[in-house]
């Protein structure tokens, strides 16, 4: 019994780490990430790129004063993206090339207030720096 109850103990623990290094799923589809306070959404859609901020409740944050900078690897080269408010949570910008669905790189956020923050994108990303 008690061999059975360490089998099962150990397949939840197994359970909860993969899921944990998974990649997150934001509201509007994209891929999500941490920054800072924020969780970071990206939405590619052909060249065009719309970034969401939502708050650690998930509530959406206003990006009125807000700018950034998406640089992704596409096709082995950097693409850098400038990114504008548009909308109540978003930001948006326009690469020049076409965007895959799950870009590699990284969305850097300066706040109003000059704070800023890094989410990182890709199979090899880890929490965005503060």
């Amino acid at each position: 019994m008690r061999r059975m109850a360490f089998a099962f103990a150990a397949i939840g623990v197994t359970a909860v780490a993969a899921a944990a290094h998974a990649p997150k799923v934001g509201h509007n589809g994209g891929p999500q990430a941490d920054a800072g306070a924020y969780h970071v959404e990206i939405v590619p859609q052909g060249a065009v790129l719309q970034v969401y901020l939502r708050d650690h409740s998930d509530k959406p944050v206003k990006t009125d004063g807000y700018k950034g900078t998406a640089i992704f690897v596409i096709d082995g080269r950097p693409e850098r993206i400038v990114l504008t408010p548009a909308g109540e949570n978003a930001l948006k910008g326009t690469a020049s090339v076409t965007l895959p669905a799950s870009p590699k790189g990284a969305v850097h956020l300066t706040t109003p207030a000059g704070g800023t923050s890094q989410a990182k994108f890709g199979e090899s990303a880890r929490a965005g720096t503060h």
